[in-house]
């Protein structure tokens, strides 16, 4: 009964369809053949499937070698993004592409834009501290035309790689590009100056008209109120600024009215139109050529205004004096010069009126600044250097010393008899100078000190000493009785045309007697002429007879005069006798 239970279906096998009942008449049949499990060989796989594995290995490889290729990413800060593109612009270093642009946003504060750039492997060592980045463009400036291949390429990112080894990933790159590289042959200088004139970044620098060198910035020293100009000279150049070498501004024209007339100097169009700096060697810094130094980088020297005060002696710090004049001083300005027997020892610095409260006089107060070095001999004879003086000597002691040498210096000056004087210097314009003069029969005086500047005593000008005589003049010339002479000069033309007209009758005879006369000497000149001047006429062949005689004695001496050098003893001896004569038997 177990057996004949129905089985349970299997879920996974099928339920077999069931048999019909053969006939009865045929015969059972055969029981179907049992399965055999044949194993087949597997193929390999289709070629296709190369591709992919192919460039999936290439594209790793690529990656890979992107990846050891790459530099370090550095970020660089512009202001503005002016011809900058992700994936495009490049980074160059001497015109080698060495990275490139792959993104470009703005700061947090909006301000600014970054440029990430990715870096070459081989430029890694421009990420340090102090290099530098600049944007390069056509630019138009002092020193010409430069960037105008970016027009076509486009601009790209400069740089100047640095020396630092301190590495850094973020930099703030330059508006305009360097003047000056790192490496570039050369060597930089600064001049002082009071102001900047129309000196510029990228003016040049001249030595004998030839362009050596150009201006690379310039910054203001607060501290001593004066303009700092850093320059660069190029290579060879460079060693020929030294110790005895002078700088001044040579922009524009520089005109000088002299007595040989007017002068014009200037260095090259160039300097005209954008300024420049020439310099040249003085022979009075280091007179023996054997004392030149090379100047070294860094050396400062002082740029002087033109060519002439920068050839011209040291005048050493300035002295300032005070003149007290009880005159106008129309005429006078600030900046007229100081002058000691014809020479420019300083200028005028301030004028302003006073106040005599004794006399109740408002005197006119001049103030000025004076080399007491330009007085040259003068300084040295009048006064003596203090000694002990030397570099280790305290600066203000120096100062003091100098100061109490050069208040000496003019009080002897004044003792001497040296007054201050207004002088007219040009009569068209009426400018005036004051001259430091020796003036006779002047009364004694002193070098007063107000509030501590030293007081030159002064005399009244030129121009006050000549109006009382003007008007001492025009007061004699109104006492002269013009009146009565003009009526005497009246009278006596009157007697003499009477008497020329009762003389006229003899006159005329007598001019006609002077003009016979004149008529006849005309002809006694006209035949002298022809008998003295004449080719023909005797006076002429006499004169030509005299002066063969005359060539001919004057050989006959020259003979003699020959003939004694060579027989000086023939003044004592006389003329040896005459040789005999050939004999005719001999046949000679």
């Amino acid at each position: 009964m177990a057996d004949d239970a129905p089985t349970p279906a299997s879920d996974s096998a099928p339920t077999p369809a069931p048999v019909p009942p053969p006939p009865p008449s045929s015969p059972p049949p055969s029981p179907p053949p049992s399965p055999t499990v044949v194993s087949r060989k597997r193929s390999l796989p289709s070629v296709v499937w190369l591709v992919p594995v192919i460039a999936l290995a290439v594209g790793i490889s690529l990656v890979v070698n992107s990846l050891l290729q790459a530099g370090p990413h550095i970020t660089i800060e512009f202001r503005t993004a002016e011809g900058l593109e992700a994936g495009k612009t490049e980074l160059r270093y001497k015109e080698v592409v060495v990275g490139r642009v792959d993104a470009v946003s703005l700061s947090e504060d909006r301000k600014r834009v970054i440029a990430s750039v990715r870096l070459a492997r081989s430029a890694a060592s421009l990420a340090v501290e102090d290099t530098n980045f600049w944007v390069v463009r056509p630019r138009i400036g002092v020193g010409g035309i430069s960037g105008l291949a970016t027009l076509v390429s486009g601009a790209y990112i400069g740089a100047d790689a640095g020396v630092s080894t301190e590495d850094r990933k973020a930099f703030v790159g330059l508006e305009v590009p360097p003047f000056v590289l790192r490496g570039e042959p050369g060597r930089s200088f600064v001049l002082r100056a009071p102001d900047l004139g129309s000196l510029d970044v990228g003016s040049p620098i001249f030595y004998r008209r030839t362009r050596v060198g150009r201006v690379v910035g310039y910054t203001l020293d607060a501290e001593k109120d004066e303009l700092l100009v850093q320059i660069f000279v190029e290579a060879p150049y460079e060693r020929l600024v030294n110790n005895r070498s002078r700088f001044w501004n040579a922009s524009g024209f520089d005109f000088t009215l002299n007595a040989s007339g007017l002068t014009v100097d200037t260095q090259a169009l160039t300097s005209v139109i954008a300024g420049g700096v020439a310099f040249e060697h003085s022979e009075l810094a280091t007179p023996n050529a054997k004392d030149e130094v090379e100047a070294a980088a860094g050396t400062r020297f002082w740029l002087f205004s033109n060519r002439k005060a920068a050839i011209s002696p040291p005048d050493g710090p300035p002295m300032r004096l005070k003149f007290v004049f009880d005159q106008s001083v129309r005429g006078l300005s600030v900046g007229a010069p100081i002058d000691f027997l014809g020479v420019e020892i300083g200028e005028v610095r301030a004028i302003r009126p006073g106040y005599d409260a004794q006399r109740k006089r408002y005197p006119m107060e001049v103030t000025a600044d004076v080399y007491p070095l330009r007085l040259g001999a003068v300084r040295g004879a009048l006064v003596e250097a203090p000694q002990g003086q030397g570099p280790g000597q305290d600066r203000d002691q120096r100062q003091r010393d100098r100061r109490e040498l050069n208040v000496r210096l003019f009080q002897r000056l004044v003792e001497n008899g040296v007054r201050a004087q207004l002088r007219t210097g040009n009569l068209l314009t009426g400018q005036m100078y004051v001259a430091l003069d020796f003036v006779p029969k002047s009364r004694p005086a002193t070098l007063a000190m107000a509030d501590g500047v030293p007081q030159v005593p002064t005399v009244p000008g030129t121009l006050s000493d000549v109006q009382p005589q003007i008007a001492e003049i025009v007061a004699k010339i109104n006492k002269v009785p013009f009146d009565d002479i003009g009526r005497d000069l009246r009278t006596t033309l009157a007697q003499a045309r009477e008497a020329i007209s009762k003389l006229s009758p003899e006159a005329q005879q007598s001019l006609a007697e002077v003009r016979k006369t004149l008529e006849a000497m005309q002809g006694s000149l006209g035949k002298f002429d022809r008998n003295l001047l004449d080719p023909d006429a005797p006076v002429q062949r006499n004169v030509e007879q005299t002066m063969t005689d005359l060539q001919r004695a004057a050989q006959s001496l020259r003979v003699l005069t020959d003939y004694l050098q060579r027989h000086p003893e023939s003044l004592l001896r006389g003329k040896p006798a005459d040789p005999p004569l050939p004999s005719l038997e001999n046949g000679r």
